[in-house]
């Protein structure tokens, strides 16, 4: 079991970069079929993964290039069972997969890391079923036993962490966090909202955040927003103790409803550079948020704009 590393991303620490929207580019960019918008699948490609490989290292160089850190992670948001299972793949061939994933970024590190950008290894889990849905509600109990077998593959691989990406429901994410304290990994949590500000379930950010932390003893190293545009994100972002827990962002390049964004047949980018400005004014009033990325939309170019600006404003 890996300890909990110098290098990993704390509240009012240094500047972490992390993963941006490596399947929209995938898929739209390189012209890849996603099935299931399982990018882990295309592991088996050596083609796919010269080009997944390619897209990590773009968003390392611009970690090395402004002396920042960078989360390295993207491949595994649905390497989990019930999504396995849809492409043909049982649970040995599943957990293979999930390693070859890791030793992916693993050997990214030790290409790329240097003392000013260190790189802890982290692995994405996504939601049982679709993000972007009210889907059948499990309890803690049923999410704690179905993410258990995951989290435990990522730890035998040799992950730093786990980052839950694009939750929904509060009792998937504090049965996945009881699962990864109990078998000994660091875990993100990472909330995605609608367009009203909240969670799809109705919950507020703040009550998503304070609820899993009671049930949990606040075993969630640090708590995110991805897949969410800072437009809909804002009026979320409030002022107290809670919001100290929030210490990352990884924002959609574009404001129409996220759902959308995977079935348009092309890709939306947005604009970099306003949205590095939209990051760089919440850095202003959240200076100890230190983990930055983006989702769908984004890329290398929104990431070096991030950096820019959230360097600013820390300077």
């Amino acid at each position: 079991m890996n300890a909990l590393k110098d290098t990993f991303p704390r509240v009012n620490g240094d500047l972490f970069l992390t993963d941006a929207g490596i399947e929209t580019d995938i898929m739209y960019k390189k012209g890849y079929e996603l099935p299931n918008f399982s990018l882990f699948h295309l592991l088996n490609e050596a083609k796919a993964t010269a080009d997944i490989t390619s897209y990590i290292e773009d968003l390392i160089n611009v970690a090395l290039r402004n002396k920042v850190g960078i989360v390295l992670c993207g491949i595994h948001y649905r390497a989990s069972r019930d999504w396995g299972e849809l492409l043909g793949y049982s649970r040995t061939s599943l957990a293979d997969i999930n390693h070859k994933g890791v030793e992916l970024l693993k050997s990214l590190k030790k290409k790329h890391e240097t003392a000013d950008s260190p790189m802890p290894v982290s692995a994405c889990i996504g939601p049982r079923g679709d993000a972007y849905e009210l889907n059948r509600t499990m309890s803690v109990e049923e999410a704690e036993d179905y993410h258990s077998e995951q989290i435990a593959t990522l730890r035998d691989a040799g992950v730093d962490l786990v980052s839950a990406l694009t939750f929904n429901n509060t009792d998937e994410v504090i049965g996945l966090a009881r699962a990864a304290k109990s078998i000994g990994v660091p875990c993100v949590a990472s909330f995605s909202l609608d367009e009203s500000g909240r969670l799809k379930t109705g919950h507020s950010l703040k009550q998503a955040i304070e609820t899993t932390d009671d049930a949990t003893d606040g075993s969630v190293a640090y708590y995110m927003i991805n897949c969410t545009h800072p437009v809909d994100f804002e009026p979320a972002l409030e002022t107290g103790d809670w919001a100290l827990r929030l210490n990352g962002m990884r924002p959609n390049a574009s404001t129409l409803a996220k759902g959308t964004l995977c079935q348009l047949g092309h890709l939306e980018e947005g604009d970099p550079v306003e949205l590095g400005q939209q990051m760089g004014d919440v850095a202003r009033r959240f200076p100890h948020i230190s983990v930055w990325g983006g989702c769908c939309g984004t890329d290398h170019n929104h990431m070096e704009e991030i950096c820019r600006t959230v360097l600013a404003e820390r300077s």
